[in-house]
């Protein structure tokens, strides 16, 4: 009787440290899964960043873009004497595209209507607060305990909006005094 029970007994042993085994496996991967979600969030706040910061890029540039078109337009306007053109004068000036409102315009797709939440989270506010006062990425990453490449991403999108403020102002500084010379 003893003879049948201990290949039974090992058996059971077995199958016990089997289960065991499977739990911490289901565990891990738990886990894992975690992590993954944690670490893929905060790639999505990083792109998120990204595009909204593209955004305000590119509508500061189509801003600049307008003002510098309007005052060319004025200063055109004040500078040229009127002279008539003739068709040959026409045909060379013809500009090579159509201009913007003749343009088709582009639809935007369905990911331009999706917004993520805001980012509330305090160490990429704190880092964003480190990195616009010019701070290094390294600074950064060991004053707020973020990853290197989020530093590094922080303090760059800061050093942008920072030349593009500069750019805005610059440009303001040297539209004023003319505009207000001409009014």
């Amino acid at each position: 009787m003893w003879l049948h029970d201990i290949p039974q007994m090992a058996l059971a042993g077995a199958v016990a440290t089997l289960g065991v085994v499977i739990l911490l496996e289901l565990r891990s991967f738990q886990r894992l899964r975690r992590s993954v979600d944690i670490n893929l969030g905060r790639v999505f706040e990083q792109l998120e960043m990204l595009r909204a910061e593209s955004r305000q890029m590119l509508d500061a540039q189509a801003l600049a873009r307008a003002q510098a078109q309007q005052a060319a337009a004025r200063a055109a306007a004040q500078a040229a004497p009127v002279k008539r053109a003739t068709a040959h004068d026409e045909m060379i000036e013809r500009p090579m595209a159509l201009p913007e409102s003749e343009r088709p315009m582009i639809e935007p797709t369905a990911v331009d209507f999706l917004v993520a939440p805001p980012i509330v989270n305090p160490a990429y506010e704190n880092a964003g607060a480190l990195a616009a006062q010019g701070l290094e990425a390294a600074q950064i990453a060991a004053r707020s305990g973020l990853p290197a490449g989020e530093a590094r991403l922080l303090a760059s999108l800061a050093a942008a909006r920072a030349k593009r403020d500069q750019a805005a102002a610059a440009a303001t500084d040297s539209t004023g005094p003319v505009d207000s010379a001409n009014g």
